[in-house]
């Protein structure tokens, strides 16, 4: 029996030994389980800097687009009007014209003085008024659709700075708002 009892004892001081050995086990997975957690940590922190540095660009960006399209519709609007004033003076000078021409005209027939005469420089009068009048709706027209245009771009940038909020907010970064920032700098 000498035998089995040594072979208990022995049994149980491995046992003991195994049970000091895991505990130690245990002990350095917690320390380095703290220490890999703690670089974990850094690294999602990291990521979530450069994300944020990210979305700071993007939204410098469009803050620059805003300006940039600003100042092509205004450009675009000045065109518009120099191409209208062009026009209108076009139409002023071959209203006048007209106008010479058909005062020889009755005046070589000896209509001058004639009811049929002055019918005809009136009516060409009223066509020069409904000229001027669909030219003035027309520009109105292509200013009002320009504006539609510019408004439908500006949408689309505050749309985008929208989404660089709650891009932010999924990340569970600070409330930046980049979409009302960039509403504000609109003039439209």
């Amino acid at each position: 029996m000498f035998g089995l009892g040594a072979l208990i004892s022995g049994v149980a001081g491995v046992s003991t030994k195994y049970k000091k050995a895991k505990k130690f086990g245990k002990a350095l997975s917690s320390v380095t389980g703290f220490f890999g957690s703690r670089k974990k940590r850094a690294k999602e922190k990291q990521k979530l800097t450069d994300f944020s540095e990210l979305l700071g660009q993007q939204y410098t960006s469009l803050q620059g687009t805003v300006g940039e399209v600003q100042q092509e519709f205004e450009q675009m609007r000045g065109f518009q009007s120099e191409a209208q004033g062009l026009e209108q003076q076009a139409a002023v000078m071959g209203y006048g014209a007209n106008q010479q021409g058909m005062a020889g005209q009755i005046a070589g027939t000896g209509l001058a003085g004639v009811g049929a005469g002055q019918e005809a420089m009136q009516l060409a009068q009223q066509e020069f008024a409904n000229q001027q009048m669909a030219r003035a709706l027309q520009s109105r027209e292509s200013q009002f659709n320009l504006g539609l245009r510019e408004a439908s771009r500006m949408r689309d940038i505050q749309a985008a700075g929208f989404q660089l909020d709650r891009a932010r907010a999924e990340k569970g970064l600070s409330k930046k708002n980049y979409g009302q920032s960039l509403m504000d700098m609109m003039e439209v």
